[in-house]
């Protein structure tokens, strides 16, 4: 070899060895659901007044998420703070019935298909998000529910909404991990909602009907403005367009929207795909 064939040869390697390595492509992260709630994270345990467990409910949970893809539940990042999706391989509501089942029962809630009490959920938000961190990574998990009390005869005795959050620090890509802090989500969820001190007195008979039931949340009769008033409020607060879609579906218009208002909604910062849910909820939409 040349004296210059050598100067070439041993550039080019200089060159490899000092060139950043090609990222990795990760790919969606697939997991199968399983409940795995975290035992040190202390316990999700409602409160329930006296008789309630003489009282047999029918629980379900349909899926109310506004997302074009219902198996993806969430984002992953990795070293170089690329996205990819966290998709789950089994299906979310049908685990997330399994999951208010089992939680009621061990409650001490009795369950049963054909009592007259009817306790329909609706799943708003189901997502968790890991962070790689240095080493490992950060697991945050964010669920929503709500919940319609109706009687034998198909009224609503209660209506109400559910949060639950956990976190927690773990291994990169760890489905483990995912399975642990959803447990926990969702486990503070339906813990937080039938505790709720007003469906128990609802479910006890102490309540009567509160509205006509309907296919769908019942109606709260916001005018547009109302709304937007509302939605302003909680923008500010810091509350995420997925949030802001959830509350808008709670909801049921007087009116529909005007073109005068769709402009003032825009002016007031609402993303489009909230204006477009609001425009669903208006009369006869």
């Amino acid at each position: 070899m040349t004296r210059n064939g050598r100067t070439i040869l041993l550039v080019l390697l200089l060159v490899l060895a000092v060139a950043p390595l090609a990222a990795k492509d990760l790919g969606p992260f697939n997991i199968t659901l399983r409940y795995a709630p975290q035992e040190s994270t202390g316990s999700s345990v409602p409160t329930l007044m006296m008789g309630i467990s003489d009282r047999p409910v029918k629980l379900s949970i349909v899926d109310g998420r506004t997302i074009t893809d219902p198996a993806t539940i969430g984002d992953s990042t990795d070293d170089d703070d690329r996205v990819w999706p966290i998709r789950a391989a089994s299906d979310v509501i049908a685990w997330s019935n399994e999951v208010l089942v089992k939680n009621a029962e061990e409650w001490g809630i009795r369950v049963s298909d054909d009592a007259p009490l009817q306790a329909q959920g609706t799943l708003l938000r189901f997502m968790v998000n890991e962070s790689n961190k240095p080493v490992g990574s950060m697991y945050n998990a964010d669920v929503r529910v709500g919940f319609r009390l109706l009687d034998d005869q198909g009224r609503l005795l209660w209506e109400g909404t559910a949060a639950g959050e956990s976190t927690r620090f773990g291994k990169s890509r760890n489905q483990d991990n995912v399975n642990e802090v959803l447990s926990d989500a969702i486990k503070q969820a339906y813990a937080t909602a039938l505790g709720d001190t007003a469906l128990q007195n609802a479910w006890l008979g102490k309540s009567g009907p509160v509205a006509a039931a309907s296919n769908g949340p019942a109606a709260s009769g916001m005018t547009p403005d109302e709304l937007l008033a509302e939605l302003v409020k909680l923008k500010k607060q810091g509350f995420d367009t997925g949030l802001l879609l959830d509350f808008v579906k709670q909801k049921s218009l007087t009116g529909s929207l005007t073109a005068d208002d769709m402009v003032k909604w825009k002016k007031e910062g609402m993303p489009q795909e909230v204006i477009q849910a609001a425009m669903k909820r208006a009369p006869g939409a």
